[in-house]
């Protein structure tokens, strides 16, 4: 008789997260697989001092994945101001286009990690806070867009980050289960919302090779 083979193993890759088999990889953008943090936070801060408001790098950090309209909503109740936030958001946009007029680098670990899948033909999605036309911009200028099956922004659902809906809806488009998916995240809040939607999350700040601690680096 022969050894009897049970199958073939289960595929897993040191940065699934430990998952095996995944159904399909989820990966935030800014932060995560472009390195847009430095420039948003110069545009968030001035954009908040422009209109009498305060913004601390570790405010930053610590809301990073809220879309940008509710940040400022957040900032603004907390200093008892009341801004015109659309006026707000859309002044941040203008100055975060001309900080990273030349466009952002980027995060070569992860992007990696998402040519890589696409090559063993995983699906594989963008599930982003940002607004679409940046996001696919971003990818779009450095020749990535296409990789991506899907691509979800704030535009697409009803609640942000930290609420799970961005995965969920990234995960129905690539017509998979979330709890079969790896996401990929370089903010608190977001992962937080990756693993409400059920799936493993991969803290992409602690891959070899990604190219800043600044968030460790946050006056209170």
């Amino acid at each position: 008789m022969g050894g009897g083979s049970e199958g073939p193993e289960p595929k897993t890759h040191p940065t699934w997260g430990g998952l095996e088999d995944p159904a399909a990889l989820v990966f935030d953008c800014d932060g995560t697989l472009v390195d847009t943090m430095g420039g948003f936070y110069v545009a968030d801060k001035q954009t908040c001092e422009e209109f009498d408001m305060t913004m601390s790098k570790k405010q930053f950090y610590d809301l990073a994945g809220v879309p940008i309209r509710r940040i400022f909503e957040m900032l603004a109740e907390q200093q008892g101001t009341f801004p015109n936030l659309d006026a707000m958001a859309a002044r941040c946009k203008e100055l975060a286009d001309e900080i990273m007029s030349q466009g952002p680098e980027l995060i070569h670990p992860v992007v990696a990690i998402a040519r890589d899948a696409k090559a063993q033909g995983l699906p594989i999605a963008v599930a982003s806070s940002g607004v679409k036309p940046t996001v696919t911009g971003h990818l779009r200028g450095h020749g990535i867009l296409d990789l991506f099956d899907a691509v979800v922004t704030c535009e697409d659902v009803k609640h942000g980050k930290p609420a799970p809906d961005l995965y969920l809806l990234a995960a129905e488009k690539l017509g998979v289960d979330p709890k079969r998916c790896t996401a990929y995240e370089d903010a608190e809040l977001g992962m937080q919302s990756a693993k409400a939607a059920g799936m493993t999350v991969v803290d992409v700040r602690l891959l070899d090779g990604y190219p800043t601690d600044d968030y460790k680096n946050t006056d209170v």
